[in-house]
């Protein structure tokens, strides 16, 4: 099977994000409730999902934020839309060769059908191509209709119908990428990470509330945005999804923390805020 530049383009995507979330195949296999086998040929372009849904499990399982998600969509769709084209029929090519309609009998005259035999199968090239990019156009739009329903629900954005009710909450555990601090025992002051006030606003040192955490902690987060500030871990991984998490300690109860501070990816709801 030859790999469409769309196949490909879709695949690339996919490492990309992949990649950029840091897990393994068999990780994400279990947060997409996929096959290894499967996720190492979508990632390769050996093979297209056949599913809208596959697509966005294995998008917002990665951590793509809205923005990425459409582009993982579009290419999905012209993906989908050349294999299927692919797959179709091929019509009869005229290449010169002259047919049995075509060829004159010694002792028959010239038949006058014989021009419009030829032309019927130059003309079913052109109208192949025109169905496939109406295949691409229709299932482009279809898929971008789709996210806009989707972004319109709370739990959409995560894991569809698997998302938690709201008010309730979900274990998140806190991830050091720095292996010095996340061997070690001690609380060290140096090792522990700031939760945000405001995950929208830039994460600085403004923005960060009293209570710290440490590698491996486990705080309740009850929902998650992901459009907020972006922020880049020692490795150059980024992210711009946020969780919110519950704390006595702090004004107002609760403190955001970034996305790329955890490797785990509950079914939560998108926040009101």
């Amino acid at each position: 099977m030859v790999q469409s530049t769309s196949a490909e383009q879709f695949a690339a995507q996919i490492r990309a994000l992949k990649d950029r979330a840091g897990i393994s195949f068999e990780e994400l296999a279990k947060r997409t409730n996929s096959s290894s086998s499967s996720l190492h040929r979508y990632c390769s372009g050996a093979k297209i999902p056949t599913g809208y849904g596959v697509v966005h499990a294995l998008g917002t399982a990665c951590g793509a934020s809205n923005e990425e998600l459409r582009e993982l969509h579009r290419l999905w769709a012209l993906a989908d839309a050349a294999r299927s084209a692919s797959n179709a029929p091929e019509d009869d090519v005229d290449n010169g060769e002259p047919t049995t309609s075509s060829v004159q009998s010694p002792s028959a005259p010239s038949a006058p059908s014989a021009p419009s035999a030829r032309r019927g199968p130059r003309l079913r090239r052109p109208v192949l191509t025109i169905a496939a990019v109406g295949v691409v156009a229709v299932a482009t739009v279809s898929v971008i209709a789709m996210l806009d329903t989707s972004e319109k629900t709370n739990a959409s954005a995560t894991s569809g119908d698997r998302a938690r009710p709201s008010g309730t909450t979900a274990p998140v555990r806190v991830f050091n990428v720095e292996k010095a601090c996340a061997a070690r025992q001690e609380r060290l002051p140096g090792c522990s990470i700031g939760l945000a006030a405001d995950p929208r606003v830039n994460y600085d040192a403004n923005n960060v509330v009293s209570h710290r955490v440490w590698h491996g902690d486990v705080l309740s987060a009850d929902c998650v945005v992901y459009d907020g500030d972006q922020v880049k871990d020692e490795t150059g991984a980024t992210s711009t999804r946020w969780f919110r998490v519950r704390l006595s300690d702090v004004p107002g109860g609760y403190a955001w923390l970034s996305g790329i501070r955890t490797r785990d990816n509950q079914p939560l709801p998108r926040c009101r805020i």
